[in-house]
């Protein structure tokens, strides 16, 4: 019963990153889609969208263990992808974009 007014909320240290592992490994997944598209019609941009991809998966990953380098590494994947096959990988961008936005800038 002394329980029944506290909050159930988490430290700022121990907080969950699950919107942005969700949002990273949804956009890698379609950057990864993108990147073999991609892979038809220029070889050396599919490899480095998939390399981009890959690289957002593993930034989307990191967020759980130190949130502001994972959002760098994804807000820089997002770039990436968006350089390498610019219109297949608009889904992946915006997903990727988000995902690093939320992570730096989320309390």
């Amino acid at each position: 019963m002394a329980n029944e007014g506290q909050e159930n909320t988490l430290p700022e240290n121990k907080r969950t990153r699950t919107i942005e592992l969700a949002l990273g490994f949804v956009g890698g997944i379609f950057g990864l889609i993108g990147g073999v598209f991609a892979l038809l019609f220029l070889p050396e941009l599919g490899v480095s969208a998939i390399l981009a991809s890959v690289v957002g998966i593993v930034g989307a990953v990191f967020v759980t263990r130190n949130h502001t380098w994972g959002g760098i590494i994804l807000v820089l994947s997002s770039i990436w992808l968006l350089i390498s096959i610019s219109f297949f990988g608009v889904l992946g961008f915006i997903l990727f974009l988000l995902a690093g936005l939320i992570a730096i800038f989320r309390k």
